[in-house]
Parts: structure tokens; C-alpha cells; sequence
């Protein structure tokens, strides 16, 4: 608008050239001022809509890429992008909630035109206003799940709390630990007083350093527990029998008098011909001759208690049994043939 009042004015105030004689020209009627200021005005507003429509339009681009570098920018970073009218401040996602994700700026000028004015015609001054619009834009981002280890304790049940003891004393007792072991064992009978293996280990490692009392009373509750155990009998048996209590140890072993184990019926019969109780040392051999008909050191044996007994034909007869086995060893043949000679003379 300004170019056009120039102009206006230079049309106005043109002077002839210097050395020509002046030529009467037809001057056009100069505009009215009225008509002046509704140009000026007409142009001021068009271009007033046109600002606005810029600033609109720059707005709805600046927006638009506002929204594609958010869909575009990954989780938990953090970073500045700037462009000539364009700041994008990421800050960092955080796990639990929705933070502000995009702050945008944008820089619009706007031009502001001075009306024209017949006494100031060349004052048309453009100011630049800058006019920042900071959009916050929330995006709920949804944290990755973390995953969880929950770490349970469930309390073991008797039967697994004494397996586990019984691990634990066996290493003991390996690595001759014998009070870790006793302690251990002695837990599992407090948990559970039937758990044969625990006792008799027990009262092996009490009757081993001697505590002999506590071991006798530990094995007559397992017998009072297990009444037809012959293993809880035979080692208290020979506790007894370490102390010297031979009667101690025939009684502890009579009740069960059929058992069928070796070794308990062995120990049997030479408690019993010690106390001279043939009878039952008569009846032990012939447990063990049922047992093993095969071998002959339980004839031998027999033939031996008939003979102390004074049941001499008996005796001769088992001697004679005992030769027909082939277990013997030399010596005991020879004793065997020698009784028998012996008796029949």
C-alpha cells in the first residue's frame, strides 16, 4: 500500500525538466482522501486475512508433524529435535505413569501495516510479533510388563523335614561328626518317635562312645514301639553283653526265640549255653539248621549243646550229620570225628 501512495506522489510533484519550456498538461483530479483511506483500509484487512490464514496453516502442519515424530520416537529416550520453527523436548517415559511427551514452539510473524495518512505518506512500518503457542500433548505410553519372580516358601511337611535331617546326620556320621549327628537323629525322633533307622543309629553312636544307659533306654522304647523287632533287641542284647549281663541279654533276645535271622539266633544260643540254658540254645540251632539244612556248623553246634546237656546219643547223631556237610573246615571235622569216637566207646 505504501508503493501505491509513492507513487500517487510522484505523479503529484513531477517538475518539468530543466531547459524545456513547460507544456500545459491535463492534470488528473487527485483522489480524494476518502477514497484513499478505503483503499488503504480494503488492503489492510486482505492482508490481515492472509496473515491469519499462514499462521493457521503453519499451525496445522507444525501439529501434524508434531504427531508423526511422537509415533515415531521409541520408549525411554530422550532426545531434542529442532527445525526452523519446530522444538521437540522428549522427556522420559516413566514405567507407571502418563508424562508430557511433546512441547512444540512455533514462530509466526505477523505483519502489522500503519494506516496511510495524507500528511505521512512513507510511514508504512512492518513490525515482527512473535507469538509462541507451547502445546502439551499427554500420551498414556504403556510400560513393558515387567515380568515378576515371586519366590515362595512352603513349610515341609514332617515326612520331608525328616528326610532331610537323615541326609543331613548320615554325612555327619561320614565325616565323623558324631555330636552334629546325635543331634540331628535325636530331631527326627522328636518329630517322628517310629522312625526305626533314626534310633538305631542313635543308640549305635551312644553305645559306640559308651553311653550305654542311654542307649539301653533308647532301644527298650523302640521295642516297646516295635515289639517283634529283633534288631532293636539284638543290639541292646549286646550292649548287656559288653557290660558282662549275659542274663540281661538272654532275656532281651528269648522273647522272640523263632525269629529267623542268623545272627540273632546265633547270639541266642551261645548266651544260652553260657547260663547253661540248653533248652533254648538247642532251640536256636534248630531255628538255624531249618534255615540253612546245607550246612553243617549248626549240626556241629547242636551236637555240641546235646553233648554238654549229656544227651550223648542225640549228639552223636548230629556229629554224624556234620561230617556229611562240606562246609566244615578240617578242624572242626576232626573235633567232630573225635566226639563221636569218643561217646560210642
Amino acid at each position: 500500500m505504501s508503493v501505491i501512495n509513492q507513487m500517487l506522489k510522484d505523479l503529484d510533484q513531477r517538475t518539468p525538466e530543466q531547459g524545456q519550456t513547460p507544456t500545459p498538461a491535463i492534470t488528473a483530479q487527485p483522489p480524494s482522501t476518502l477514497k484513499i483511506v478505503l483503499i488503504s483500509v480494503v488492503v489492510l484487512l486482505t492482508l490481515n486475512g492472509l496473515g491469519f490464514y499462514i499462521f493457521d496453516l503453519l499451525g496445522s502442519t507444525a501439529k501434524s508433524k508434531s504427531v508423526e515424530l511422537k509415533e515415531h520416537i521409541p520408549e525411554k529416550t530422550s532426545e531434542q529435535v529442532q527445525d526452523k520453527n519446530l522444538k521437540l523436548v522428549i522427556e522420559p517415559l516413566s514405567k507407571t505413569k502418563s508424562t508430557p511427551v511433546i512441547i512444540e514452539e512455533e514462530s509466526v510473524e505477523s505483519v502489522t501495516a500503519a494506516q496511510a495518512s495524507p500528511e505521512k505518506e512513507h510511514s508504512s512500518v512492518a513490525l515482527k510479533e512473535t507469538k509462541t503457542i507451547t502445546k502439551t500433548v499427554e500420551s498414556k505410553v504403556a510400560a513393558p510388563k515387567a515380568v515378576r519372580m515371586s519366590v515362595s516358601r512352603r513349610q515341609l511337611t514332617s515326612t520331608e523335614l525328616v528326610a532331610q535331617k537323615l541326609v543331613k546326620a548320615e554325612k555327619a556320621v561320614n565325616l565323623n561328626e558324631i555330636s552334629k549327628a546325635e543331634q540331628l537323629f535325636e530331631e527326627i525322633l522328636i518329630i517322628e518317635p517310629e522312625h526305626k533307622l533314626a534310633r538305631k543309629k542313635l543308640a549305635a553312636l551312644w553305645f559306640g562312645r559308651k553311653s550305654y544307659t542311654q542307649a539301653v533306654n533308647l532301644l527298650s522304647q523302640g521295642i516297646a514301639i516295635y515289639r517283634h523287632d529283633g534288631e532293636f533287641r539284638l543290639l541292646k542284647a549286646r550292649i548287656h553283653l559288653s557290660q558282662g549281663q549275659h542274663e540281661a541279654a538272654f532275656y532281651t533276645l528269648k522273647p522272640l526265640a523263632t525269629f529267623e535271622q542268623e545272627e540273632y539266633q546265633v547270639t541266642l544260643a551261645n548266651i544260652a549255653q553260657k547260663i547253661e540254658q540248653y533248652s533254648d540254645a538247642i532251640s536256636a540251632y534248630q531255628v538255624l539248621i531249618k534255615m540253612q539244612p546245607y550246612s553243617g556248623r549248626w549240626h556241629l553246634g547242636l551236637a555240641i549243646v546235646y553233648d554238654k546237656n549229656s544227651q550223648f546219643p542225640l549228639a552223636v547223631n548230629e556229629y554224624a550229620l556234620a561230617l556229611t556237610k562240606t562246609d566244615l573246615s578240617a578242624s572242626s571235622a576232626k573235633f567232630a570225628q573225635q566226639r563221636m569216637q569218643a561217646l560210642r566207646e
